[in-house]
């Protein structure tokens, strides 16, 4: 069965997988193709495939791009917000998080755009009566959303 829909102004068809697919990678998959293909009904072997397919249509890119436009634009998700936050991570200096001994600083001596520029998991284990931290600092999971938001508004006017 075939689906219309109109995207300012101009009529796109889908078939329910297509619009399936759509959904499912905004949505339950999370910008992963090959995840939504599954999801559509497409088998395990070819998902992969499919996925990758699916995302050079161009009735599924408008409807990708016009259905996150929607969502980004209530969220104030901007390309002036996206870069102002792709370069707090590219200037961000880890050591600023630091005393001179190497022990984190209270998160009050930190600016907030220091620490908000980094993803920091402080673990706590207890070994033999010894207890020990340690602490992982990643930026990239926040690179690839950030990457992800820009796919969505680099084109889009200011």
């Amino acid at each position: 069965m075939k689906k219309y829909i109109s995207i300012k102004g101009e009529e796109f068809e889908f078939t329910d997988k297509e619009f399936q697919f759509a959904n499912f990678y905004l949505g339950e998959a999370r910008f992963n193709a090959t995840e939504a293909a599954k999801l559509a009904g497409y088998s395990e072997k070819t998902a992969r495939q499919q996925g990758s397919k699916m995302l050079t249509k161009v009735n599924i890119e408008k409807y990708i791009q016009w259905k996150a436009s929607k969502i980004l634009e209530d969220l104030e998700v901007n390309q002036e917000r996206i870069l102002k936050e792709i370069v707090a991570i590219a200037f961000s200096d880890v050591t600023e998080l630091f005393n001179d001994d190497w022990t984190l600083k209270p998160l009050n001596e930190v600016s907030l755009e220091k620490v908000k520029a980094l993803d920091i998991l402080i673990k706590e284990e207890s070994k033999f009566e010894v207890k020990t931290k340690s602490i992982s600092i990643n930026m990239d999971s926040k690179m690839k959303a950030l990457a992800i938001l820009w796919d969505f508004v680099k084109n889009q006017p200011k």
